[in-house]
């Protein structure tokens, strides 16, 4: 009783650490808010971060271990990507991340998450100059793996990043494409991807959508900073009919 007791008080204090710092969501520096809930570390933030980024992971997994023949073929509205090439496209995403820790330093000095979604997403960004060689990998490996195998990124190598990144130091500096970032602002982008991807398959599937509290704060905030401060609060606000978006592709 003692012991099942210590465990729901540990399960608590850790639910409060990550709505403490959903509700403080920032990253600009180690002390990211101060007072009546006392001051959020960019440790917490970022085990906040990985914690919505696994929990969305797992969505990935159990849905495709669920999924029919008929399903694996359903068209998405990712242009020519059926869900099984959906899931080639985002599945390499575990991997990719647990291998960053490991990765050499860059030399440059690391930039915000939305400064490089930014650039991926301008007129010469790698998510318009290369959406054709991007989309045709994706159906290529697709083609040449079984399903089985990107349930198993998410489902297998999932928690396999998880530990790995949560081992690891947030502020290092870690090389993403062609930028610098640290490990905490990898996961905003990593999150991102996730939510709106999920959203594409849940909506291939015919699904409501069901995606964790914490990933969808985390993705709004990002596309939120991603998009001309001004013409968004007047957009939101009602108070022009230009429209900002979409700030990503």
């Amino acid at each position: 009783m003692l012991a099942d007791r210590a465990v729901l008080a540990d399960r608590a204090a850790a639910r409060a650490r990550r709505l403490a710092c959903s509700a403080a969501r920032s990253s600009c520096g180690p002390a990211l808010v101060t007072g009546s809930i006392g001051v959020v570390s960019e440790r917490d933030e970022y085990e906040m971060r990985l914690g919505a980024l696994a929990d969305t992971w797992q969505v990935w997994a159990s849905t495709g271990a669920a999924l029919s023949n008929a399903q694996w073929r359903q068209p998405t509205r990712c242009g020519r990507w059926d869900v099984r090439a959906l899931y080639a496209h985002h599945s390499g995403f575990p991997a990719a991340l647990a291998a960053l820790p490991q990765a050499a330093a860059p030399a440059a000095k690391p930039v915000a998450a939305s400064d490089v979604l930014r650039a991926f997403n301008g007129p010469d960004g790698v998510a318009v100059v290369k959406a054709d060689s991007i989309a045709g990998h994706a159906l290529a490996q697709a083609a040449e793996n079984p399903a089985e195998v990107f349930v198993d990124r998410f489902g297998g190598g999932g928690p396999a990043a998880v530990e790995v990144l949560r081992a690891a130091d947030p502020a290092a500096p870690v090389p993403w494409a062609t930028f610098a970032l640290t490990l905490t602002e990898v996961l905003r982008i990593a999150v991102m991807e996730a939510v709106v991807h999920l959203l594409d398959l849940q909506r291939a599937l015919g699904q409501l959508p069901e995606v964790p509290a914490d990933a969808l704060a985390i993705t709004v905030r990002l596309l939120a900073e991603v998009a001309p401060a001004i013409e968004l609060i007047e957009a939101a606000t009602g108070r022009t009919e230009a429209m900002p978006l979409p700030v990503i592709r």
